[in-house]
């Protein structure tokens, strides 16, 4: 299955035009992380503590890392955290 996911996303990548958003739970997410398919990663901070919950990418079999590329802040106190996968 997954290599019918990375496929088709090279298939869409070809076509051109805007690009792909993802918006998912952890699970769909780590496909495409695994993958290798995911080119910017768009995190959302809210200003919320919570006591309990599932990690953002939970069993990821290798590490990603990351390079800021910008941020974006918001009235209402979100920040909005913009990386690349390093190379």
């Amino acid at each position: 299955m997954s290599s019918d996911v990375a496929s088709k996303v090279a298939e869409i990548k070809k076509e051109g035009g805007k690009d792909i958003w993802l918006y998912g739970g952890a699970s769909l997410i780590n496909t495409f992380i695994q993958l290798g398919v995911i080119d910017i990663y768009r995190l959302s901070v809210h200003s919320t503590a919570l006591g309990s919950g599932k990690p953002l990418f939970g069993d990821l079999k290798n590490q990603v890392n990351l390079h800021l590329i910008k941020t974006n802040t918001f009235k209402s106190g979100v920040v909005q955290l913009i990386y690349q996968p390093k190379k």
